[in-house]
């Protein structure tokens, strides 16, 4: 059955970051809710989600966060292990489906009444972009939603199908995303960049240049190929090619300068 998400009123969600922003974590964790009074749901496609539904997911996401030193804040590596694990959780488990998932209000829902102890705890600015929705590629729990959807690969023969979850940092997947309407919006075509980027061998120092450098390669093929009908293992063939020129092109450069 699919499940319909409580969404918040974006007046609601503006003046309930500016509270958020004066409190800890541990009384934004009292004090979250499982509902609002300016909750709303989308009109038709599904049930409402049960409240206890919910609940079992806002327990799972912070016992995440727990595992991860929370309420004190992360470091790096705790930060992008939660990251990872959270992705799975909300793809997996929490019932969304694609069309619920552009919303922002629903999202904005998760991280100001439902989670408002882990979104500071994960973002400890409440960036308006990280909780209000507004950008969903850059809010605390939208994005990663998205970057599971992306990666979930069935195709793998691997037993774990988020695997590739952990294959790139998140600016490194950013990058990829930002091109949604043209690269980022295609899960078969994100899967296959990311099985032959790990099958590459490119120097650490390079790694950001021969990914941007390899983005405006395949854009400017985008216009003549349709990625999307080639089988996977064309697929993966092609954008070797493309990702042999690039690494040839950033890394001889290099080291030619170093010469």
């Amino acid at each position: 059955m699919v499940y319909l998400y409580p969404r918040l009123l974006p007046a609601a969600a503006s003046h309930l970051r500016d509270e958020h922003l004066q409190r800890s974590v541990k009384y934004l964790r009292d004090h979250s809710a499982l509902s609002h009074p300016s909750m709303y749901y989308a009109a038709t496609g599904g049930a409402r989600l049960p409240e206890r539904t919910l609940g079992v997911l806002r327990e799972a996401v912070r016992a995440c966060a727990g595992e991860r030193g929370y309420p004190t804040k992360p470091n790096r590596k705790q930060a992008a292990s939660f990251d990872i694990e959270v992705a799975t959780i909300l793809h997996r488990d929490s019932g969304v489906v694609p069309a619920e998932a552009v919303a922002g209000d629903l999202w904005a829902f998760l991280s100001l009444v439902v989670l408002p102890d882990v979104a500071a705890w994960r973002f400890a600015d409440l960036h308006r972009d990280r909780v209000l929705g507004t950008d969903v590629t850059r809010h605390v729990f939208g994005r990663l939603w998205w970057r599971a959807h992306l990666l979930y690969d069935e195709e793998s023969g691997r037993e774990d199908l988020y695997a590739s979850l952990s294959v790139l940092s998140e600016s490194d997947f950013d990058q990829i995303y930002a091109r949604r309407t043209s690269i980022g919006g295609s899960p078969h075509l994100v899967r296959a960049i990311v099985r032959v980027w790990q099958t590459l061998d490119i120097p650490p120092h390079a790694e950001r240049r021969v990914l941007r450098d390899f983005l405006m390669r395949v854009l400017r093929l985008n216009a003549f190929i349709s990625f999307d009908s080639l089988p996977a293992e064309v697929l993966d063939e092609e954008l070797d090619g493309v990702f042999q020129e690039s690494v040839s092109v950033v890394v001889g450069a290099n080291t030619g300068m170093s010469a």
